[in-house]
């Protein structure tokens, strides 16, 4: 019975000293956890410090007429495959997840993974995800808002770009996707 008591006195005090310590340098692991929640707080204190003066009523007509398509902030970190990561990763080879929101890429058509009806799709959709992830990571990416949240679980279409040039597109100049044309298409045969 001894032997319980020391583990218990030994989880309590671990325990103690974890919510006690001092705070220090950062570990990886730590680092993952809390990168998605900081990236969260600065594109609030972004938002808040790029809030748009009040406007006349004539002034809002004219931008009512004329929508400029939303532009998100440009991210430059490490991207990841959708795990344990919440986000700026990849849930397959045509939506990622930018600042807490699922976006699909608005000009391709990808291999499906989860709904894919054969095999051989089913294994072009990893290549898609994969080389998707890669050429994210080669820099920074902005996106472009290209209409309204529909299909794919609420996934907004956008322009993700690098270096102004549309990732999908070398997607599909690569042979892992093909351009959009209004509905998924079938990969077998």
């Amino acid at each position: 019975m001894v032997h319980w008591y020391l583990l218990g006195a030994a989880v309590i005090g671990g325990i103690l000293y974890m919510d006690n310590r001092l705070p220090g340098p950062e570990t990886s692991a730590t680092g993952i956890k809390t990168a998605s929640i900081e990236r969260k707080e600065k594109t609030a204190e972004r938002e808040a410090v790029l809030a748009r003066p009040k406007q006349r009523p004539a002034e809002k007509a004219v931008e009512q007429a004329l929508p400029m398509p939303e532009k998100l902030p440009a991210f430059s970190g490490k991207w990841f495959i959708c795990t344990t990561q919440t986000d700026y990763c990849v849930l397959d080879g045509s939506t990622i997840l930018y600042a807490g929101r699922k976006v699909r890429l608005a000009d391709v058509d990808t291999p499906a993974i989860a709904g894919a009806r054969c095999d051989a799709e089913r294994l072009r959709g990893g290549d898609a995800k994969l080389r998707l992830r890669e050429i994210l990571n080669e820099g920074d990416v902005t996106l472009v808002a290209k209409g309204e949240a529909s299909g794919k679980a609420g996934a907004a279409p956008h322009l993700v770009l690098r270096g102004g040039q549309s990732v999908g597109q070398r997607l599909v100049a690569e042979g892992l996707a093909r351009p959009w044309t209004g509905k998924h298409q079938s990969w077998c045969g």
